[in-house]
């Protein structure tokens, strides 16, 4: 069995069915629930990631200054560029680790969402198989409002625009919510409420970390 059928059958389904059954008879609330214990979970590693991304852009300067002191000797760039990160906790590759780490998991709401199992459920009389009749009436079925979309893009913009440092990686990451939106037209609502609200929990960490960063350097201060 591999790793997705493995979250479907162990933990996706039987998450959805204890919080209709036991919280609330309704599938878009058991799924934004599910969404928020996922990053309860990660939040550790999520943290620990926006903090190497920090310390990138605290370093980007020093950075720069390297790249131009050692643009013709890359062996050189690299080994000192390598010493810089590691002398202030940054790791250019930190980024990576969180979302190939979560991504099974948004595979396998994807998969649950899709799955005859699912679908047998939902197809009960009397069962909730949306989350607000007006908007998402079939959680399988794609957000034709595209509300949704343009959520995951405008949260995907800003994500970015809070993390990225590098003014070139910026440039290049800057169609990737557009591309998103595009994406997210055909997919069930049920996945794209998931990867909405997992957005935004994740800027509402992000907003947190940047407001608690002048705050600690406040108090660094008083105590000096």
């Amino acid at each position: 069995m591999n790793p997705i059928t493995w979250l479907v059958n162990n933990l996706m389904m039987p998450f959805l069915n204890f919080s209709y059954e036991n919280i609330f008879p309704n599938y878009g609330v058991a799924i934004i629930l599910l969404t928020l214990v996922v990053k309860i979970v990660f939040y550790p590693l999520n943290n620990k990631q926006f903090e190497s991304m920090k310390a990138q852009k605290k370093i980007q300067p020093e950075l720069k200054k390297l790249q131009e002191k050692y643009k013709d000797q890359p062996e050189k760039l690299n080994k000192e560029m390598l010493k810089l990160w590691k002398e202030n906790n940054a790791n250019p590759f930190s980024g990576c680790l969180p979302v190939l780490i979560q991504m099974p998991f948004f595979f396998a709401i994807f998969y649950t969402i899709r799955s005859e199992a699912f679908k047998v459920v939902i197809a009960q009389p009397g069962i909730n198989s949306g989350f607000l009749p007006f908007w998402l009436s079939d959680l399988g079925m794609p957000d034709k409002t595209y509300i949704l979309p343009v959520i995951i893009g405008i949260t995907m913009y800003l994500s970015q625009k809070m993390t990225v440092t590098d003014p070139k990686q910026a440039k290049m990451f800057m169609f990737m919510p557009f591309l998103m939106v595009f994406i997210c037209f055909n997919l069930p609502s049920g996945v794209l409420l998931y990867w909405a609200v997992s957005q935004i929990l994740q800027i509402a960490q992000q907003s947190y970390m940047l407001k608690k960063e002048p705050e600690t350097q406040s108090l660094v201060k008083e105590k000096k």
